[in-house]
């Protein structure tokens, strides 16, 4: 009796010490330092998982699809909702089978099987024992579906695969939420037979499990005869070997900490994406370029819905799992649309405003247009749509590069503080910022001026949102972006409303193109990882090509962005700056932010006295007499170069024919009424008087700038003279259309 009390004493001793003693928070940080880093899309689609430290894939689940519940609780532990962690009738029964019975049965509920993959001690009694004291501690700490979670969660499936849905995963290749009768029966049975764990070698007696376990559950009237039949013919599956989705951002945001992430990756758009990405590259390849990165997200949320790192993750032989879209790359022109936004909230210029591009000196530094092409004069917009390099140095100039500098410092984070290494070639690419950087900045052009951090996570809050310019100068850079011409690209979405921009890096090393639409916003970088340079690297050609195929992809929209915060001002005529009032002559409405600087008047046209063609002071003693006339006045480096070019817009003239152009041949479309309407354009920049003489016949006289004319066929010369003696005069021809026959 005494050895008895004795040994119930020790037990309950044990039963004290193993059931106070167990800690369900220990219990499940055990478990959380086994599971693999796992990526999941917006929809919770599993797009990357990796191996963890025993090399196996342990894929922790968040839920349980009913009929894998039903299941598994018919086959391991029918009781499962009832008892408290051990079924004792289910012990007696276990004891009596393995006392009197060949057949040995266990006796184990999930609970118990929960604590023994998370200790994964030896087969012994007391291991038993202990595995039944902490079972009922388990079941007072969580619920039951917890426990339920976490034991198929890490419940072994053969292989290096652990938890059902690594199973689901390798064996299936589905979603949970699309688990047939048969899977889930398979699913049931493999983790309670470690001699059957392997599908290839055990099929027939698999199989004959399954089967067994599916007629149960139709005996218990879980599904249909007919369901049954079906569940029946369906086949055992195999090992299915898988790539990774969206790897590279799978690395950048899961570690230890952060084991599981739910993305903000769209699967379908990434596969796409991915496929696409392979598909381009083979024929870059061919060119020598072996790399590109590709960044897709929502306009309006700031959301990634697809991030392609490189070519391929898979291709070793190129370097394939480099993260092109995080690496910092020489960005070309792409920062050209911002300094435009910026200058113009500076009230340096407007969106029409005539900027000079002529070959000019900045002290020691002078850029060259890509094209090797000159304009002369140029409206702004047009100078961004084919980003001329002369007149945004000149206007980075102004605006002043140190400022432009720190801008970027402040909505793009990054540490450094050395503007001066960079000068005015910053706004030509010389500083190097990555995929994602650019993205953000075109996400907050897209956002009129509202630049945020780059979100990767499905349910993270907006953070860094920042205002960088006016929602009027967003307006006018998307509507300038939205005119560049697609040379080469015309066929690619014709109808998609795109403001788009491309950069070519210095020596050819980096091709850009950022697309942006109210819905989405494209970034693409195309090159070497290793950073040679290669002659076939054009941002328009290359990485714009990329751009409008992967636009193909994205469900057709023509939505096109709205003007936001603009008025209409006085814009003088001829180079559409603020109009001066002391100046008068003709001006015309222009859109300009509201809530911006006061844009200048200006630069090129002067106020100046003259009297018998001489300019005057004002201590001229014939200063009284002297008539007040206002010029078109170019600087001089400026005006030497447009007359060695042979461009006749010359300073001092403030009359010119604009248009047609001389010696042009014109062959003019016919009107209903079978006439050729010719209109003819002129600049009067004193608003005087005009004589208008074709072939030597007075045709009109007034201040008017633009007459219709009909012409028949024929050589004509057209002449005008204002009332002060200026004049200028062109000769064109009129020919008939080249008729084809058919």
């Amino acid at each position: 009796m005494r050895l008895l009390l004795c040994f119930l004493a020790i037990c309950l001793a044990f039963v004290n010490y193993f059931y106070f003693s167990f800690d369900e928070k220990r219990l499940l940080s055990d478990f959380e330092k086994r599971y693999s880093k796992v990526l999941y899309d917006k929809n919770e689609e599993l797009l990357s998982v990796f191996l963890n430290e025993k090399e196996q894939f342990h894929i922790k689940t968040n839920a349980v699809p009913q009929r894998l519940k039903t299941a598994v609780l018919a086959y391991e532990d029918k009781d499962f909702y009832t008892h408290n962690g051990v079924d004792f009738s289910a012990l007696l029964r276990a004891f009596r089978d393995n006392l009197f019975k060949a057949k040995r049965s266990g006796a184990s509920t999930l609970t118990m099987q929960t604590i023994k993959l998370w200790g994964q001690n030896e087969r012994t009694y007391f291991n038993k024992f202990k595995e039944m004291i902490q079972s009922f501690a388990l079941e007072n700490a969580l619920s039951k579906e917890d426990i339920l979670k976490l034991y198929l969660s890490n419940a072994p499936y053969g292989g290096n695969l652990v938890g059902y849905e690594a199973a689901l995963l390798f064996y299936f290749d589905t979603q949970k939420e699309h688990l047939t009768w048969a899977q889930s029966a398979l699913l049931a049975i493999l983790p309670n037979q470690p001699g059957l764990i392997n599908l290839e070698k055990n099929k027939p007696l698999l199989l004959q499990k399954r089967n067994a376990l599916l007629k149960k559950l139709y005996e218990k009237n879980a599904f249909s005869k007919e369901l049954y039949e079906l569940s029946l013919k369906e086949p055992l599956p195999k090992f299915k070997a898988r790539k990774n989705i969206a790897p590279h951002l799978a690395l950048r945001m899961l570690n230890d900490e952060n084991k599981v992430q739910i993305s903000s990756i769209d699967k379908n758009l990434q596969l796409k994406f991915e496929e696409k990405a392979a598909q381009f590259s083979k024929k870059l390849k061919q060119q020598g370029i072996r790399n590109l990165a590709i960044i897709l997200a929502d306009t309006k949320s700031y959301k990634t819905l697809a991030y392609v790192g490189s070519q391929d993750f898979y291709d070793m032989k190129d370097l394939g799992q480099i993260n092109g879209a995080a690496a910092k790359r020489s960005v070309g022109s792409i920062l050209k649309p911002f300094l435009y936004a910026l200058s113009i909230d500076e009230g340096l210029v407007g969106a029409k405003s005539l900027v000079l591009d002529v070959p000019t000196y900045f002290s020691n530094f002078s850029p060259k247009n890509a094209n090797q092409k000159y304009y002369g004069l140029i409206p702004l917009d047009e100078a961004l749509q084919k980003s001329l390099n002369v007149p945004f140095v000149a206007l980075l100039q102004e605006y002043g590069y140190e400022k432009f500098f720190y801008k970027l410092r402040e909505f793009l984070d990054f540490k450094e503080e050395n503007y001066k290494q960079y000068g005015l070639s910053l706004i030509l690419g010389t500083k190097e910022f990555s995929l994602e950087e650019m993205t953000k900045l075109y996400l907050g052009l897209g956002n009129y001026g509202v630049l945020a951090n780059l979100s990767f996570l499905r349910d993270e809050s907006l953070s860094g949102v920042k205002k960088m310019f006016s929602s009027g100068s967003a307006s006018l850079t998307l509507e300038a972006l939205k005119d560049v011409q697609r040379l080469g690209l015309e066929r690619f979405n014709a109808d998609k409303v795109i403001s788009w921009k491309t950069g070519t890096s210095y020596g050819r090393k980096d091709a850009w193109a950022m697309g942006v639409t109210p819905k989405y916003t494209l970034g693409v970088w195309v090159g070497n990882f290793s950073g040679e340079e290669n002659a076939n690297l054009y941002g328009v050609s290359v990485a714009g090509e990329l751009l409008f195929e992967l636009f193909g992809l994205l469900d057709s929209t023509n939505l096109a962005f709205e003007n936001k915060g603009l008025r209409q001002i006085k814009l003088d005529t001829p180079s559409k700056y603020r109009y001066d009032e002391s100046l008068g002559g003709a001006y015309t409405l222009g859109l300009y932010p509201v809530e911006v600087k006061v844009l200048k008047t200006s630069p090129f046209l002067k106020k100046s006295f003259e009297f018998e063609g001489k300019k005057l002071d004002s201590l001229d003693e014939n200063f009284t007499k002297a008539k007040t006339v206002v010029k078109f006045e170019l600087p001089t480096f400026a005006r030497s170069f447009l007359e060695k070019e042979n461009i006749t817009f010359k300073g001092d003239k403030n009359l010119k024919i604009l248009y047609p152009k001389s010696n042009l041949k014109l062959i003019l479309a016919r009107d209903f009424d079978g006439k050729k309407p010719l209109i003819i354009k002129v600049a009067n920049l004193n608003q005087q008087k005009l004589f208008w003489y074709l072939n030597k016949t007075l045709l009109y006289e007034g201040e008017k700038m633009e007459l219709s004319l009909n012409l028949s066929l024929g050589e004509y010369e057209l002449f005008i003279i204002g009332e002060n003696g200026e004049f200028d005069t062109i000769k064109f021809s009129v020919e008939g259309p080249t008729l084809t026959r058919h």
